[in-house]
Formats: C-alpha cells, structure tokens, sequence
C-alpha cells in the first residue's frame, strides 16, 4: 500500500507534485486551508503533510501550527517548488521560519518546470520523512 501524501499546494503544484511522487505515494491534493483541516481531521491514513509555502495565499503557516497543536509528530514538509525569482534571503527566512515552527524539513526546489532528474531528487527529500500514523519514519 502506498503511503499517503496530503499536498496543500496550489493548483499547479498539486500537478507537479503528483507528477514527482505519484507512483511511489498517493498524493491527496489541496488547495484550501479549510479542506486541509478537513482531511487531516477525517482520513486516519495521512503519513506526510506537504505545504507550500504559498498554500492558500498565506495560511502555510497557520497549517503548520494546527498540524503541530493537533497531530503533534505527524511529518510536515514546508516547501517552494515554484520557479518565481527570490531573493536568497528570503528564501533562508522562509525555512528558518518553517523549521522553528516545527516542520521536519523545508525543500526550496522549482518542481513545477523539473526534469526527471529533479523528480528524483525532489522524491527522495519527501519520502525520506514519511510515516504511518502511529509508526516511527521509515
């Protein structure tokens, strides 16, 4: 059974997401903070919350903190995989942010244009946190 993947993307990423890691999880795509909330709270089967960091205008980390205050250890990714231009600094914010705040890790990929080889990568870096409820990462 493949492990499952809540995505809180928005819609183009949703596609690049299940584009990288389809075949190897099934990646369950949002694009609104309230039926994020909805299907963490009503599927028991969520081994991984992937968010971008421009999930739902600006609600990336307002997820992070209700996957940290109600599911505590479940693994949350806080990622940008688009290939807008900013600033390194930024960039470094965004995941200093993410990190402190919780999340397991922060991927700054541009996945929305990627080759096959930066599918590869970019699934590795996923996978690599992801676990079933009630069980360690594997």
């Amino acid at each position: 059974m493949k492990p499952v993947i809540l995505a809180a993307v928005r819609p183009q990423g949703g596609v690049a997401v299940r584009r990288a890691l389809g075949e190897y999880a099934e990646v369950f795509p949002v694009y609104e903070y309230g039926d994020a909330v909805a299907a963490l709270r009503g599927r028991r089967d969520i081994g991984l919350v992937l968010c971008g960091v421009f999930f739902d205008e600006t609600k990336a980390f307002d997820l992070l903190r209700f996957v940290r205050a109600e599911f505590g250890a479940l693994p949350f990714i806080a990622c940008r995989i688009g290939s807008r231009a900013v600033a390194p600094v930024m960039v470094e914010a965004m995941g200093i942010a993410a990190k402190s705040m919780g999340a397991s890790a922060f991927i700054d990929m541009p996945l929305l244009d990627a080759d096959s080889a930066t599918d590869v990568e970019f699934r590795s870096l996923v996978l690599r946190h992801i676990r079933n409820r009630g069980q360690s990462p594997i």
